[in-house]
């Protein structure tokens, strides 16, 4: 699992299927936490190189991501699992991939958690072996 400097390297990583460092912002298991993390790097691919909004624009920042993404499978977001994701996006932004991480292992390391958009899943050409029972 790799760190990368920017947002846009992390990116670029998770669109690969690489495993990179991220932090874990649900903590109500893996289907709810990677909804997370996908509605996150989506931002990320939203706003990237695009400046933050003024004060009035942050109420709907991301919106549009939030809505592009919610029908896809596993998703279906939360309000806490949105807001998480903005804030999660948000850092990784304005402080870097990188950065945002130091700040987190700066502070409470132990929700530093490896992640990937391949999380693990049935392959889609599985071969469906029968239960005997």
């Amino acid at each position: 699992m790799s760190e990368y400097e920017t947002a846009g390297e992390a990116l670029a990583a998770w669109d690969r299927g690489d495993g990179l460092w991220s932090v874990e912002m649900g903590g109500l298991g893996p289907g709810y936490e990677q909804a997370i993390q996908v509605l996150t790097f989506e931002i990320v691919r939203d706003y990237l190189g695009k400046p933050f909004p003024t004060d009035e624009g942050w109420s709907t920042w991301a919106d549009d991501t939030v809505h592009r993404v919610n029908e896809w499978p596993g998703c279906g977001f939360s309000g806490a699992q949105v807001g998480a994701a903005k804030s999660l996006a948000f850092r990784f932004l304005r402080d870097g991939h990188k950065g945002a991480l130091d700040t987190m292992r700066d502070h409470d390391k132990d929700r530093l958690t490896q992640v990937s958009k391949t999380w693990p899943h049935n392959p889609e050409n599985a071969v469906k072996t029968p239960v005997k029972g």
